[in-house]
């Protein structure tokens, strides 16, 4: 059957190796076809390069042959260049020759020749304007062929000439067309569309006739192919084409040079393609050879393992015979299961134990006997499941031996049996063959039932108590205190895992106990180790005992698997052997890692929050001083100068002095206490975030003209700008914004020394959240910097650095705190880089809601489609307003060069396509803006808009601009409604807009109000600022007076009641309600406006509520006051 088997093995490897001959040959035609089309490819591939080669080369040459025009045109006086001009020029110049033709068509030469050129390509389309590039076949001063360039010459404005360079054909071009493909010289031309032949790169000097005839007559193409190619001469593009197999080449690929109107035709040696396909057939026959060499000597190891096998099953056959033989001495009954065939059989010399089964016969029925001999209904079910074929076969898959134990019943008398299964051959890993034996084991199972009721009885109690103590714990172990011998292993289970604690220690059982605990001594920490070493020891735990003691605790820390610590409570329960006399000690360990961590972490909370209030304390006080010192200050400078005014009251100029520092004084000290309410506020959660419509653009430009006195004051730099910001309009409390920048940028004056530098830029950045807009804010110094200590601690309250305390620089240490939660109340965050010496950087990213309407959004009509040239030395600027530019509906360009600028305004305006406006910065490194724009209105005239960049005051540089012919002045941070107002300014699109009256032109002439203050001094600054404005004021110094004359007047006596709140008899709020509360029509719409000193956010409710119709806190903002007055006095 081997022998069969093996021959049909060796039929199947001979079909199998035709079959890969055949395919082979299939394989090196296919190869073929891909070789060809894979080169085909290559060469159409090389073509293209060559053909973006020569197209670059020659436009290179048409590029400089323009730019040399330029300066002709700008350096000739009149309209005819020299023969001397033209030789220098030819000598510094890499172009064979150079002429010049003059607009009456005179062609001259660098040596002093002339010819008439007006029936020429070149002259007729140059004084047209045009450039361009020719090939001249009968040229007038050379013997051959020449590639010309040409270029129109202006001058003023006006074609006076045209300059030509020209080169010799064949040699310029023959070294530009030598081309190699993969190492084999190819035959390139250059071509007329005409298929003439301008040049070549093989070492012919004339070609007779059109290129497809001359290629077709030598061989190097066929026919067919030459009419594709002269269809891409006579139509234009490109084509890769496969020539037949008796031509010279195997591709030809030709390509339209569209720029330059010209042809270039590529031809590839043959042999390369043809090598390419050898080499890989060859590399088939190799492999085909080596595939039937294998197959030979598979052949012959295939028959080689055939004998031997068969030796190996004759000797496996012998062997089974000696095992059965000793089988048959140890078992009267077994038999040999075929599981290929489902049969059994009983072996000779042995027999069934009843006559009911056959010595061979259906595995199934051998299995139905020996279930009907158990004794147990269930037990039969669950042995005949498991003796079941499929179930047996998979048992026997990782072991050699399956073995059951069964209570099986004789003649009404009960037995037991080990039946076992023992795989005697395997096929593909599976059990085959299995030897089933069966040997009564009666009298040792009646033993092992005896010892296990006794064991079970002796046991009982001591596993009750194991179980009671050890519930939860890590390990138990038990040892002999009085001999100190620990009799078996420690095992502890964490985590699902055994860890044999003896061998972690390097001991094995039996050991010593002392020598077990001074081992173990190793692995706890040394916080714990006092501790343990006096309590885990033989000598305390036997005193103990003796002393009545039987349960020792002792808690530790130790070091577990991998470095992790864990905390242990071990309890030592001691009891004494009855038999023995000796102490027996039971060991329990419990983890208590969790609440030995909750209790530290209390205690640390308890730490910190003593620790905090400390800190808290301290701050508060220093807070005190400091307030104490920063109040006293300005307050010295408010009564000093007071005095000094007082005492030199006829010197107009020392007072006026003297009000003005007052007045600075005062403010500064107004602003330590609104730093002082602010927090109070925030810390009481009444602080509130009231979302509105509000410019980003009006916003950073009132913030700017707020900081830029103290920048000035200070002789700091200040630079703003935007980036990318495409959204002005959103929805947000532009006044808590402004609190939050002027912190920010205050600090930054404040402390950064005269001469500094100070950024702020304003940048939006993507976000695909609908309706929103993400934007950054970064205030950056060079100023003194702060410590890393301090920068961890910037944003809490009453906090300064030391130096700034030291240097004498004055502040609440409030303004971080109040910014911090000003900013994460609005839903953004703040963030702080610092370095001592080198300066601050703070970063403000906040997500603002868009407004539904972009009020910036639409473009301007008039000024759609027009260009727009964009000069300053910043690229990302100039990034941004072109893009802003676009947005208007500009076509939009820039330059970081002011000469580039101006070089540009003149090429536009010579073109035809002026820029309609142009955008200077003021300040550049290579010409200032001014210059530029001079040299800009000498090009373009004074029309044309020029429009300045510049920093917020352009006073010191206004004459100068306006002299240079400047337009308008635009001034940054530049945002686009900026830009659109600058724009419609300079191109007359609108009206200028009138300023906002100050508070000194309003007049509320016939107006009355009722003035109720307490204070006289208060009292009289009101009474002259109501009197300028034109009311007519009464007062009242107290809340009764004020109800007393509201009821004495007539109706609508009283156009408004200005009411103090605190006041010694009847204060503002009882008057109100009393007033409001007056049999009068009058008193219901009367407007009675709460003038405080009671800032805080409650105030303002309590007024409201207790019928006031607004709230005004003092010091009086006096333009406020004014919106408020206008607001209910109509």
């Amino acid at each position: 059957m081997n022998r069969k088997k093996s021959l049909q093995q060796v039929v199947y490897v001979v079909f199998l190796l035709a079959a890969i001959v055949v395919l082979f040959q299939w394989y090196t035609s296919r190869n073929r076809e891909r070789i060809e089309e894979r080169n085909k490819n290559y060469a159409a591939d090389a073509a293209q390069l060559k053909a973006d080669q020569i197209d670059g080369e020659l436009r290179n040459a048409l590029n400089r042959i323009t730019t040399y025009a330029f300066f002709v045109g700008e350096s000739m006086e009149g309209s005819v260049v020299t023969a001397q001009t033209l030789a220098d020029m030819e000598e510094k110049m890499i172009f064979d020759a150079l002429m010049y033709t003059d607009a009456e068509g005179v062609d001259y030469a660098s040596d002093g020749r002339t010819a008439d050129a007006t029936a020429l390509f070149f002259y007729q389309k140059g004084m047209k304007g045009e450039n361009g590039t020719g090939i001249l076949f009968d040229p007038h001063f050379f013997d051959e062929k020449m590639v010309c360039f040409y270029a129109p010459v202006y001058r003023q404005g006006e074609i006076v000439g045209v300059l030509r360079a020209a080169y010799l054909a064949e040699e310029y071009l023959r070294s530009m067309l030598a081309a190699t493909y993969f190492g084999e010289p190819a035959n390139v031309y250059l071509c007329t569309p005409e298929e003439r032949v301008i040049a070549g790169s093989d070492s012919r000097r004339s070609y007779e006739g059109s290129l497809t005839e001359i290629l077709t007559e030598e061989g190097i193409i066929d026919e067919a192919t030459a009419g594709k190619v002269s269809e891409v001469f006579a139509g234009g593009g490109k084509g890769s084409f496969l020539c037949a197999a008796d031509s010279k080449t195997d591709n030809i690929c030709v390509t339209y040079l569209d720029d330059n109107k010209f042809v270039l035709v590529q031809t590839f040696p043959k042999n390369v393609t043809q090598e390419m396909i050898r080499a890989e057939n060859l590399v088939g026959i190799q492999l085909e050879i080596c595939l039937i060499v294998l197959f030979a000597v598979y052949i012959i190891l295939l028959l080689i393992r055939s004998g031997r096998e068969k030796k190996r099953l004759e000797r496996e056959n012998r062997e089974m015979g000696y095992i059965i033989d000793g089988v048959n001495i140890l078992f009267n009954r077994f038999a040999i299961i075929d599981f290929e065939t489902g049969t059994y059989q009983y072996l000779a010399g042995t027999h069934p134990e009843e006559s009911s089964i056959e010595s061979r016969g259906s595995y199934q029925e051998l299995v139905g006997h020996m279930c009907s001999i158990l004794a147990e209904e269930e037990a039969r079910e669950e042995f005949a499941e498991s003796v079941a074929a499929d179930n047996l076969v998979k048992a026997l898959e990782e072991r050699d031996e399956v073995r059951f134990e069964c209570h099986v019943q004789y003649d009404g008398h009960t037995e037991w049996e080990h039946v076992s299964a023992v795989c005697l051959q395997r096929k593909d890993g599976r059990a085959a063959k299995v030897l089933f034996t069966r040997q009564n084991i009666t009298e040792i199972k009646r033993k092992e039932l005896q010892m296990q009721a006794e064991m079970s009885l002796a046991d009982r109690k001591e596993r009750q108590y194991r179980i009671a103590i050890t519930t939860n714990s890590l390990c138990t172990f038990e040892f002999n205190l009085t001999k100190d011998v620990i009799a078996q292993d420690i095992v502890r289970v964490r985590g699902g895992r055994s860890v044999s604690l003896l061998e972690r220690a390097g001991l094995k059982a039996p050991c010593r106990a002392s020598e077990c605990f001074r081992r173990w001594q190793g692995f706890v920490m040394e916080e714990s180790l006092e501790g343990y070493s006096s309590t885990v020891n033989i000598g305390h735990l036997k005193e103990c005992f003796e002393n009545g003691e039987a349960e020792v605790d002792v808690d530790y820390w130790e070091t577990y698997e991998g470095g992790e610590q864990i905390c242990v409570r071990q309890s030592y329960v001691m009891t004494r052997d009855n038999n023995t006399d000796d102490i027996m000690v039971m060991v329990v360990t419990r983890e208590i890692t969790e609440q030995v961590r909750k209790q530290r972490e209390q205690t640390q909370a308890l730490q910190d929050a003593l620790m905090q209030a400390q800190h808290a304390n301290r701050a508060k006080s220093t807070f005190l001083s400091n307030m104490s010192h920063d109040i006293r200050t300005p307050m010295n400078a408010i009564i000093g100068f007071a005095t000094i005014a007082v005492s030199h009251i006829d010197n107009k100029d020392q007072v006026r002095d003297c009000l003005q520092k007052v007045l600075s004084s005062s403010n500064h000290l107004l602003s330590l206490i609104n730093d002082i309410l602010d927090m109070s506020r925030i810390e009481s959660g009444k602080v509130q975030i009231k979302e509105q419509e509000c410019n980003v653009s009006e916003v950073m430009h009132n913030l700017v003209n707020i900081i830029q006195p103290q920048v000035k004051a200070k002789q700091l730099e200040l630079f703003i700008d935007t980036f990318e910001v495409t959204n002005e309009d959103v929805i947000a409390d532009s006044l808590k914004l402004n609190q939050v920048f002027i912190n920010l940028l205050s600090n930054a004056v404040k402390y950064t020394p005269a001469g500094g530098m100070i950024s702020f830029r304003i940048m939006q950045k993507t976000t695909f959240r609908h309706g929103y807009g993400d934007y950054v804010f970064i205030v950056k110094d060079n100023g003194i910097g702060m410590s890393h200590d301090f920068v961890e601690h910037i944003f809490e309250p009453f906090e300064r650095e030391a130096t700034a305390t030291q240097s004498g620089i004055q502040g609440t240490g409030l303004g971080m705190a109040i910014t911090k939660n000003i900013v994460e109340m609005m839903g953004g965050t703040i963030s702080v880089e610092s370095e001592i010496g080198k300066g601050s950087v703070f970063t403000v990213e906040l997500s603002l809601k868009l407004q539904d309407v972009e009020k910036n959004a639409e473009q301007i009509k008039e000024l759609e489609g027009l260009r727009a040239l964009v000069v300053d030395d910043d690229f990302n600027i100039c990034n941004s307003v072109s893009k802003m530019l676009k947005q208007i509906g500009m076509r939009s360009e820039w330059t970081t060069s002011g000469r580039e600028a101006a070089y540009r305004a003149r090429q536009a305006y010579e073109e035809g396509d002026s820029y309609h406006t142009y955008i200077v910065d003021w300040q550049m490194p290579e010409t200032s803006g001014v210059e530029t724009a001079k040299k800009i209105r000498s090009v373009v005239g004074a029309e044309v808009p020029i429009i300045i960049l510049t920093a917020y005051d352009w006073t010191d540089i206004e004459e100068e601009a306006k002299a240079a012919g400047i337009t308008a002045f635009c001034a940054k941070p530049l945002f686009l409604s900026d830009l659109k107002s600058a724009l419609l300014a300079a191109n007359n699109l609108t009206g200028k807009d009138e300023g906002a009256a100050s508070w000194t032109q309003a007049d509320f002439s016939g107006k009355r109000v009722l003035l109720v203050e307490d204070i006289e001094l208060n009292r009289e600054i009101a009474q002259v600022i109501l009197e300028e404005s034109g009311f007519t004021v009464e007062c009242a110094p107290d809340g009764t007076d004020a109800v007393e004359m509201v009821r004495k007047a007539a109706e609508f006596y009283y156009d408004a009641v200005l009411m103090d709140v605190q006041m010694p008899i009847m204060d503002g709020y009882e008057a109100t309600r009393t007033i409001r509360a007056l049999p009068r029509k009058d008193v219901k719409s009367l407007p009675i406006i709460a003038m405080t000193a009671n800032a805080l956010e409650e105030d303002k409710e309590a007024a409201l509520m207790n019928g006031m119709n607004a709230h005004v806190s003092k010091p009086l903002d006096i333009e406020i006051f004014m919106e408020v007055l206008r607001h209910y006095i109509k």
